[in-house]
């Protein structure tokens, strides 16, 4: 059996995350589709502005896709138990860039600075905005 996995975040606001992952992760949105009149209504929501809510929506950082919509039903809670990695492979550089933007931000929290953590691997962690912790990482991964 083969399958694809992919992050499916939910947020207050879908549409703003993707904006923020734009500017502070260089993510390309892929699609947005927002709820439409009707499906807001079921859900007991505003049909005011829905081109700013999100049924199911697509971007992509380091090319690799996440999928997200909109918490309609409860208030999104962030894990620590969840953690997403960026592996840049043998790209160090590119690795240190992302981190060193991240870093540099107020909106994001680095929870271990970038530099060598086991041989051959340079890794970093930041939490986002959203309490999404990412770990950047580099080189030659265990078990590689």
């Amino acid at each position: 059996m083969t399958a694809q996995i992919y992050p499916y975040l939910t947020f207050e606001n879908a549409k703003e995350a993707m904006d923020y992952y734009v500017q502070n992760f260089d993510a390309e949105i892929v699609y947005h589709q927002p709820l439409s009149e009707e499906q807001a209504e079921n859900l007991g929501l505003s049909t005011d502005s829905l081109s700013s809510t999100t049924l199911r929506a697509e971007f992509t950082i380091a090319g690799q896709k996440i999928i997200c919509a909109d918490a309609t039903m409860t208030n999104p809670q962030s894990s620590a138990m969840i953690s997403l990695m960026i592996d840049f492979g043998e790209d160090e550089a590119a690795a240190k860039q992302l981190f060193n933007k991240l870093a540099s931000s107020d909106e994001q929290r680095v929870t271990i600075p970038f530099g060598n953590q086991t041989t051959n691997n340079q890794l970093g962690q930041v939490v986002d905005r959203y309490g999404v912790t990412w770990l950047i990482c580099s080189g030659r991964l265990i078990g590689d």
